[in-house]
């Protein structure tokens, strides 16, 4: 039988992983926020996934790979990760290799994250 104080331990640990994360992104320690980072998008946590996302985006660790930060970055918003949003506005914005302007898609994107209360924080 499961209830909702079973899942406040796994929340934590998410929380706790994708704090060491951040850290390691913004230490440019790539390897390790990569290595961290993988698993959790793989298990579809939506907050990994914008990361994830993001890593394409900025060339974080990675190839930069518009379409993959694209898909990577949807996958997040679906999932209710405002952060996503804005970031996806921004790619959709200002465009990169593979990913061409789109300023429709942008300010949709910028609209959501508002709507969905994102803090615009970016690791760069």
């Amino acid at each position: 039988m499961s209830s909702a104080s079973d899942s406040k331990p796994e929340e934590d640990e998410i929380k706790k992983a994708i704090d060491i994360v951040s850290q390691a992104f913004s230490d440019k320690d790539y390897g390790t926020a990569l290595t961290l980072l993988k698993p959790l998008a793989d298990g579809g946590i939506g907050e990994a996934l914008g990361m994830l996302g993001l890593a394409y985006k900025a060339g974080a660790g990675v190839e930069p790979d518009g379409i993959k930060a694209v898909e990577l970055l949807q996958k997040a918003v679906e999932l209710g990760d405002g952060l996503a949003a804005h970031n996806l506005a921004l790619l959709y914005e200002f465009g990169m290799s593979n990913v061409a302007q789109n300023s429709e898609a942008s300010q949709r994107y910028h609209k959501l994250a508002q709507k969905m209360g994102a803090k615009h924080e970016e690791f760069d």
